[in-house]
């Protein structure tokens, strides 16, 4: 493992430990529950790799990625608020679901390369392809996995007629754009 890591982490990784996986955030380690669901997953299925939660100021988010990108025991990481955008660009490839979302939850480390996907649009693509075709939906909202649910549901539905309601309509406007899907209606009142 690569010193310089684990002194970014504060000496939290266990060096016995030959592979490990980050929840990467501001403050990650002042309640982010992914380490304990991760770890019992690792144990039980007998993985000998370790969750650690990176507390990473933002002057230092290029640089502790340049490091785990160097470190041959890192295998991928979730990425919390508010890194889920600012991280892009630090990445080597990102899913093009994730470039249209402009936001990436989870790492993965293939072939010394950092891979950035959305996972939320991944999930919510493959529980609306079980549903039959449907001609009108409804969103409300447009965070995270808002975004991530207009995505899949104008990839899914594409000729069903969408309606989506944000409380910052511009910000909606300015997201659904890109999407080019003349099928989207935003709503202003709700």
């Amino acid at each position: 493992m690569d010193k310089k890591i684990n002194i970014f982490l504060n000496n939290k990784i266990n060096c016995i430990t030959k592979k490990y996986s980050l929840i990467i955030g501001l403050n990650p380690s002042k309640g982010a529950r992914s380490p304990t669901l991760w770890n019992k997953v690792y144990k039980n299925l007998k993985i000998n790799c370790k969750m650690y939660p990176a507390d990473i100021s933002k002057k230092n988010l290029s640089k502790f990625i340049e490091e785990i990108k160097k470190d041959k025991n890192f295998v991928g990481s979730a990425v919390t608020m508010p890194y889920k955008e600012d991280i892009i660009c630090y990445i080597d490839e990102v899913h093009l679901s994730a470039k249209k979302i402009k936001s990436i939850n989870t790492i993965v480390k293939k072939n010394n390369k950092l891979i950035g996907y959305n996972t939320d649009y991944l999930a919510c693509k493959k529980t609306l392809n079980k549903f039959k075709k449907r001609n009108k939906i409804l969103i409300l909202g447009a965070g995270g996995v808002g975004k991530s649910a207009i995505l899949s549901v104008a990839e899914v539905f594409k000729k069903a007629k969408i309606f989506i309601y944000n409380r910052n309509y511009q910000k909606l406007l300015k997201f659904t754009s890109n999407l080019k899907n003349n099928n989207i209606k935003i709503l202003k009142n709700f």
